[in-house]
C-alpha cells in the first residue's frame, strides 16, 4: 500500500487519532522519514503472516479503537474462515456489526470528504481491492491547496499522507465505508423468542409489503365473480341477453388471468422472504449453540438439545405460513364485509353470529390442547435422545449384541410418543369436528334464510342476492375457521418457544462484547489455591491445588482415576470458569484473557479425538488453513503419522469416514497430534495421548518428544508412568488434591503413590517378592 501511494505522496505527517478530532504532528527530518520507510517496508516484506495483506481488516480495527472497541485481527480471521484475500464490504459491513459497529457503504467524491466531521476515520477502498484510513481533512489555508490525511492501515507508527484530489482519485474511485458506535443491542445479543422471530420478518418487511398488496388486489378480485354470477342470474337468465353474457364471461376471463398472476406473486415473494428468514434463523441458531459453555453440553442430552433447536422450524412455519397466510386472508374481510351488509344486513349477521361461535369452542379447548401437547414434547424427546445415544455407541451396542434389548427400548418410547401425539390428536379433533357443520351452515344458512326472505311480493333480497352472497360467505368465513385453527396452534408454538429458548437463551460461554487481554503466551503457569466441584457432584474435583509449572518445561501429571489430573487441563482451557483460587499464564489471570486467544495458544490432544469430515490433510489443517503442504508434512513427521499416511492410495488427500472408521485408533491419535503441532502451540497439552498407540508408534512419539517440546511449555498426562521418567517435574494426585510434586528418581523414594504404581507397572524392577508388593495396594473397604 506504501508503494500505490508513494508517488501520490505531498507530505507526510504522524498523526493521532482520538475521538472527535484528529491531531497532526509536524513532519520528521526527511532522513528518519526515508528510514521509517524503509524498515516498515522491510517488516512488511519478512511478515509471512495472512493477516498482513488485509487492509480492510486493519482498518477495521483501527476504527473500532478510536470507537473504544479492541478487536483482534487473528481472531476475526479464525471467526470468520477468512483467507488470504481482502474482505469485501459486505463482509466487513457484517463484521462490524457483530461487535458494537454500524457500518454503511457509499460513494463519496472530493467534495463531500471535507464536510465528514464526526464521522471520521473512514474507510477508503482503493481500485484494487486495499483500503486506505481517512483521518482528516486538511482545507485551504495560507495558500496551501487542500489534501485528504490517510493512514496505511499496515503501519506500524501513526503515519499519515496528505494526498490532493487528483492524486487520490488516480486511485480511489469514491467507495467508502462510514462507521460509528452501535449502541442498541442487535438482533444476534437479544434473547430468542416471538419478539426476536417477529423483528427477522419485519427485516424483509418490503416484500411482505408487496405480498400485502398483491393479496388486497385478490381481495377485490374475490368479490368481482359472485357479483357477475348475481348480474347473470338477475339480469341475463330474466331478459334473455346472450350479448351481456359474452361480455360478463369475458370480464370473468380477465379476471382469472389477474388472479393467477397475483397469486403466483404472492407466493414467489413468500417463498423469497421466507428463505431470507430462514438464512438468518439457521445462522442464528447455530452462533448461540457453538458459544454455550462446555458444562452445557455435558448435562444435557444431545437428543434433547436437537429436538429442541429444531422446533424453532415450527415457530417460523406458522409465523409466516398459518398466521401471515391468515393475517393476508384477513385482509378480504375489510371488503367482503361491507359488500355483505350491502346486499343483505340479516344474512350478514347471521354468518358473523356463527363465527363468533366458532371462536367461543376453539377458546375452551386451548388449555386442554396445551397440556397435551407438552406430553408430546417429553415423550418425542426421550425417543430423539435415545436414537442420538444409539447412533453414537452404535459400536457397542454390536459388540454386547444388545440389538433385541435396544430394540424393545425403542419400542417403549415409540409407543409413549405415538400414545401422547394420538391422545393430543383426538382432543384436537374435537373442536375440528364441531366446527365443520358450523363452516357448513354458513352456505346452507344462507341459502335457507336467504331463500325466506326472498319469497313473497314484499321480497328482501333478489335470487341473483342470494348465489352471490353465499358464495361471498363462504369465502369470507375461511379466515374465520383459520383463525379458529390458529388459536389451537397458539399452544403448540409457545411450547416451541419455550423449548427452543431453553438452549440458545442459556447464558454463553463468554459475552459477544467481552474482549479480554491478548498477553503473548510464553507458557508459565501457576495455580495457587484451586478449588473446583463439577456442578451437580459432592465432592471437589481439585481441592486446594497449588503448582507452578516453568516456561519451557516438561511437566508429567499422575494419579489414579478421577484424582483430578484431566480437570487441571479443562481450567486451563478455560472451559470451566467457576473455579476459587487463582490460575495464571505468565502472571495474567486466566479469566481475563481471551478465550480464542488462549486456546489458539494452546495445543490440546486428548485419548479420544474427533476427527472432522474430510481429508487427512484438511483435519490437520484444521485450526491452521494456511498451513502449507511441507508444514503439513513436518507436523506428521514428529507425530509419527508419516509413515502410515504415506502407504496410503491418496496419501494426505485420503479422505476420512463418518466416525474415523477407515483408520484405527492409533492412526487417529497420531493425525490429532500432528493437527496440535501444526498450529506451533506455546502450550501442549497430552491427556492420555499415546494410550492408544502401539509399542512402535509410542516409542516414535516418546523419541520426538525433546525435538516436539523444544520451546514450549508441555503437559503430559498419563498411566504409563514410564512416559513420564524424564519429566522436569511430576505432580502426583490423590483424590483432587496434589499429594507430592518432583522429579522420577525423588519421587521414587519419598512417594507411596507414586512407588506403588511405578512397580505395579514395572514388576520385574520391583524389590522382594511378588507378595511383598502385594501389600502396598490399597486395601478395599466397604
Amino acid at each position: 500500500m506504501r508503494r500505490l501511494l508513494r508517488p501520490l505522496w505531498s507530505q507526510t505527517f504522524s498523526c493521532t487519532l482520538s475521538r472527535g478530532y484528529t491531531t497532526v504532528r509536524p513532519p520528521a527530518e526527511p532522513w528518519k522519514q526515508r528510514a521509517v520507510m524503509h524498515s516498515q517496508t522491510a517488516r512488511n516484506a519478512q511478515e509471512p503472516s495472512t493477516s498482513a495483506m488485509h487492509t480492510n481488516l486493519h482498518g477495521l480495527v483501527i476504527v473500532a479503537r478510536h470507537h473504544g472497541l479492541h478487536l483482534s485481527i487473528e481472531q476475526l480471521l479464525r471467526d470468520h474462515a477468512i483467507g488470504a484475500e481482502e474482505v469485501g464490504p459486505g463482509l466487513l459491513t457484517k463484521i462490524a456489526r457483530e461487535n458494537g459497529l454500524q457500518a454503511r457503504p457509499t460513494k463519496l467524491r472530493w467534495k463531500h470528504l471535507a464536510n465528514l466531521g464526526k464521522a471520521l476515520p473512514a474507510l477508503l477502498r482503493m481500485r484494487d481491492g486495499r483500503a486506505m484510513l481517512l483521518i482528516g481533512f486538511r482545507k485551504a489555508d495560507d495558500g496551501s491547496a487542500p489534501a485528504a490525511l490517510l493512514q496505511d492501515p499496515l503501519s506500524l507508527e501513526e503515519a499519515c499522507v496528505a494526498v490532493d484530489e487528483v492524486r487520490l482519485n488516480s486511485v480511489w474511485d469514491g467507495d467508502a465505508i462510514l462507521f460509528k458506535r452501535s449502541y442498541a443491542l442487535n438482533d444476534d445479543e437479544q434473547p430468542f423468542g416471538f419478539r426476536w422471530v417477529i423483528n427477522q420478518i419485519l427485516r424483509e418487511r418490503r416484500i411482505f409489503r408487496d405480498v400485502s398488496i398483491a393479496a388486497l388486489m385478490l381481495s377485490i378480485l374475490v368479490i368481482m365473480p359472485p357479483l357477475i354470477f348475481m348480474v347473470i342470474v338477475d339480469r341475463v337468465l330474466v331478459h334473455q341477453r346472450l350479448s351481456t353474457l359474452a361480455v360478463l364471461l369475458g370480464g370473468i376471463a380477465i379476471l382469472l388471468v389477474f388472479d393467477t398472476l397475483f397469486a403466483y406473486l404472492r407466493r414467489y415473494l413468500i417463498a423469497v422472504g421466507t428463505a431470507r428468514i430462514d438464512a438468518r434463523i439457521s445462522l442464528f441458531i447455530f452462533d448461540r449453540m457453538i458459544n454455550l459453555p462446555i458444562d452445557f453440553f455435558e448435562r444435557t442430552p444431545t437428543g434433547v438439545i436437537n429436538h429442541r433447536l429444531n422446533e424453532v422450524w415450527r415457530i417460523r412455519n406458522f409465523l409466516t405460513n398459518q398466521l401471515f397466510g391468515t393475517v393476508l386472508d384477513s385482509l378480504t374481510l375489510v371488503i367482503l364485509i361491507p359488500v355483505m351488509f350491502t346486499l343483505s344486513p340479516y344474512l350478514s349477521l347471521m354468518v358473523l353470529s356463527l363465527a363468533a361461535l366458532m371462536f367461543l369452542v376453539v377458546f375452551l379447548y386451548i388449555a386442554p390442547l396445551a397440556r397435551a401437547y407438552k406430553k408430546v414434547i417429553a415423550a418425542e424427546q426421550r425417543k430423539n435422545s435415545f436414537m442420538i445415544e444409539i447412533l453414537h455407541g452404535i459400536r457397542t451396542v454390536k459388540s454386547l449384541a444388545l440389538e433385541g434389548r435396544k430394540r424393545q427400548e425403542w419400542d417403549v418410547r415409540v409407543a409413549d410418543a405415538v400414545r401422547a401425539s394420538t391422545n393430543m390428536n383426538i382432543l384436537a379433533n374435537h373442536p375440528q369436528t364441531i366446527l365443520q357443520p358450523l363452516e357448513k351452515s354458513v352456505y346452507v344458512g344462507s341459502l335457507a334464510l336467504g331463500a325466506y326472505l326472498a319469497i313473497g311480493e314484499n321480497a328482501l333480497v333478489q335470487a341473483g342476492t342470494i348465489v352471490a352472497f353465499s358464495m361471498i360467505a363462504q369465502r369470507a368465513v375461511a379466515p374465520f375457521v383459520q383463525i379458529a385453527g390458529i388459536m389451537q396452534q397458539v399452544q403448540e408454538v409457545r411450547g416451541a418457544v419455550g423449548q427452543v429458548s431453553e438452549v440458545v437463551n442459556q447464558k454463553p460461554e463468554r459475552p459477544r462484547d467481552a474482549h479480554g487481554v491478548r498477553p503473548e503466551i510464553k507458557g508459565e503457569i501457576t495455580f495457587s489455591d484451586v478449588r473446583f466441584r463439577y456442578p451437580g457432584s459432592q465432592n471437589h474435583a481439585l481441592d486446594n491445588i497449588t503448582f507452578t509449572i516453568q516456561k519451557g518445561s516438561v511437566v508429567g501429571i499422575m494419579g489414579r482415576s478421577g484424582s483430578g489430573k484431566t480437570t487441571i487441563t479443562r481450567l486451563l482451557q478455560g472451559l470451566h470458569q467457576q473455579y476459587e483460587g487463582l490460575i495464571k499464564i505468565d502472571g495474567v489471570d486466566l479469566r481475563e484473557i481471551d478465550l480464542s486467544h488462549l486456546r489458539s495458544s494452546l495445543g490440546v490432544v486428548l485419548q479420544d479425538n474427533f476427527l472432522f469430515n474430510g481429508t487427512i490433510r484438511e483435519n490437520i489443517m484444521a485450526a491452521r488453513q494456511s498451513a502449507s503442504l511441507d508444514e503439513v508434512i513436518r507436523a506428521a513427521r514428529m507425530a509419527g503419522a508419516e509413515e502410515f499416511i504415506e502407504r496410503l492410495p491418496r496419501g494426505y488427500d485420503t479422505m476420512i469416514e463418518e466416525g474415523s472408521a477407515n483408520l484405527s485408533g492409533g492412526q487417529r491419535q497420531r493425525i490429532a497430534i500432528a493437527r496440535a503441532l501444526l498450529v506451533d502451540p506455546s502450550v501442549l497439552i497430552l491427556d492420555e495421548a499415546t494410550s492408544a498407540l502401539d509399542p512402535d508408534s509410542e516409542a516414535i512419539i516418546n523419541n520426538n518428544l525433546n525435538r516436539i517440546g523444544q520451546g514450549r511449555t508441555m503437559i503430559v498426562i498419563s498411566h504409563r508412568l514410564a512416559s513420564l521418567v524424564n519429566c522436569d517435574q511430576i505432580l502426583v494426585l490423590e483424590r483432587g488434591a496434589l499429594y507430592d510434586a518432583g522429579k522420577h528418581d525423588e519421587l521414587l523414594n519419598r512417594c507411596d503413590v507414586y512407588r506403588h504404581l511405578w512397580f505395579q507397572q514395572n514388576r520385574h524392577l520391583a524389590p522382594g517378592p511378588i507378595h511383598d508388593r502385594a501389600s502396598l495396594a490399597p486395601t478395599a473397604t466397604n
